[in-house]
């Protein structure tokens, strides 16, 4: 009787296990972490680097538009009218004084009609040809 006690006691031996990992679960993991690691690149992308280069190309189209005569708006706050260009440099007269500051430190030009120069004149404009055809067309 002891030594079916003993028996029952001991541990089962299994059959041996295999030691190399499966090769489908591993390749399909490798391919999700390249999908994802694609993703974060585009998310990337298109949050810092295109919006970067979007302002920069503008901010050359404002410099290169700039000519003498143009009121402009400093990063500073300080409002003048252009009156000479350099290569890096622009002076500006601001009531009876005559500065010089670096073309990085434009932040806007004011054309002489009062409006700034952004993308929201362009899209007033379609606005008011609009409303003007929809009353003609209603006093008809």
């Amino acid at each position: 009787m002891l030594d079916k006690i003993v028996l029952a006691a001991a541990p089962v031996t299994s059959a041996p296990q295999s030691t190399t990992p499966a090769t489908s679960g591993g390749d399909a993991g490798i391919l999700t972490m390249i999908i994802w690691l694609v993703v974060i690149v585009a998310i990337f992308y298109f949050l810092l680097i295109f919006p970067q280069r979007r302002q920069k190309k503008s901010f050359e189209n404002l410099m290169n538009n700039l000519k003498k005569g143009d009121t402009v708006v400093t990063v500073g706050g300080v409002i003048g009218k252009v009156t000479d260009i350099k290569s890096n440099t622009v002076k500006l007269r601001s009531g009876s004084t005559e500065i010089e500051v670096t073309k990085r430190a434009i932040s806007s030009v004011i054309k002489s009609d009062g409006s700034t120069s952004s993308e929201n004149k362009s899209i007033e404009n379609p606005k008011d040809t609009d409303l003007s055809e929809s009353k003609d067309s209603t006093e008809k």
